[in-house]
């Protein structure tokens, strides 16, 4: 009497759990899933839930041409001209489940001073991966006293608002992770690897026979090699670095970009803003092939592997049939090079109250006079 009630609610649960994890993803399940389901999230299951389209035989197909960029909308990587391949065709063994990884080993590597960067050495193959917003946050973070400043700030506005609250745990600051599969076997590989902002590791998996020669890291915030040999020298020169070199990394712009649509349908006031905007990319394109080609001997443009939205780049042909296919590495257990903040923390491995969201309490705590009920009297902050 009771199997229909009872069938409704299992769909019900189902239904829900799906929604959670178009909205949440599937690493937000991680301390709660077992490995085996976490996998399967991974593999197939989440990344069909978080795609709107998911079927056919064509990588195309699952590569969305948005207003902000190409997004990658299912197991989908970027071949250099930003090609998109099916993820198995080209790495073994991937995953995403990277959220409470821990490396063996992590090692400080400082931004070089200057301008000028190593150049490739003669009969080396350039590889150049680009990295939007990939959502995978790994477990360690980097700051400096002006985060702390800022999230202490957003914690005693929401405390005023509100009443009692916790602080922000930082994982904003986290470095997220991105994927650059070597599948080139027939020279040794210079990678350039460009980060468009925040925190970035970008984890290497080579093909059997790959070899990398040197790697230079550019943009962003904070940047890192996961999985590299300790011998290959790595280069690091940060947003802030960039512009103050007067280098702007620039692009062409997708087919559907917002800047093409105003074009189109556009008022003859939006068309004109938009011949504007589109002239002055186009410039700015132009000066970063230049830089790009007297710096690296290949234009920026037609090499770039990256979608705005995507986790994997492959530097290399498609692997054929037979392969070889580059072999997935992961962050547990890897050796990882990195520059950093004022402070670093593994999240589990801080002790009680020193973690960001310790200290961002412990400063409001301060301000407020050792209690933090004051802060409800409008204490001045």
């Amino acid at each position: 009497m009771i199997r229909g009630p009872i069938s409704l609610l299992v769909v019900g649960a189902v239904m829900f759990g799906g929604v959670a994890l178009v909205w949440l993803k599937p690493q937000a399940f991680e301390r709660y899933l077992p490995e085996r389901v976490m996998a399967l999230l991974d593999g197939g299951l989440g990344q069909a839930l978080n795609s709107t389209r998911r079927t056919g035989d064509n990588p195309g197909a699952l590569l969305d041409d948005g207003a902000d960029g190409l997004v990658a909308l299912g197991p989908v990587a970027a071949l250099a001209g930003n090609r998109p391949v099916f993820i198995p065709e080209v790495i073994t063994g991937y995953g995403t489940g990277v959220g409470s990884d821990i490396p063996a080993e992590i090692t400080t590597i400082r931004p070089i001073s200057g301008c000028r960067l190593t150049p490739p050495l003669a009969g080396t193959a350039v590889g150049h991966v680009t990295a939007g917003e990939t959502g995978l946050r790994l477990s360690f973070l980097t700051y400096n006293d002006s985060d702390l400043a800022a999230a202490v700030q957003g914690f005693v506005d929401r405390y005023r608002e509100s009443g009692p609250t916790a602080p922000g745990d930082g994982s904003e600051l986290a470095y997220e992770a991105y994927d650059v599969a070597v599948t080139e076997t027939g020279a040794p590989v210079y990678l350039v690897l460009e980060n468009a902002r925040g925190n970035r590791i970008w984890n290497i998996h080579l093909a059997p026979g790959a070899r990398v020669e040197r790697v230079i890291l550019l943009g962003g915030a904070h940047a890192g090699v996961a999985n590299l040999d300790p011998v290959v020298p790595v280069e690091v020169l940060p947003g802030e670095a960039l512009a103050a070199c007067g280098i702007v990394p620039a692009y062409p712009p997708n087919p559907g970009n917002r800047v093409f649509a105003a074009l189109k349908t556009g008022s003859a006031s939006d068309k004109a803003a938009a011949e504007a905007r589109l002239a002055a990319i186009q410039d700015r394109v132009g000066a970063y092939n230049t830089w790009f080609r007297d710096s690296f001997g290949v234009p920026a443009d037609e090499t770039r592997a990256g979608f705005a939205g995507g986790t994997v780049s492959i530097v290399g042909p498609q692997p054929g049939a037979a392969g070889p296919k580059a072999v997935y590495a992961g962050i547990q257990g890897a050796r990882i090079r990195l520059t950093q903040d004022s402070y670093f923390e593994i999240r589990g491995q801080v002790a009680a109250g020193e973690d960001f969201a310790g200290r961002v309490k412990a400063i409001a705590t301060s301000f407020a006079f050792g209690d933090l009920k004051s802060l409800r009297q409008e204490v001045g902050f």
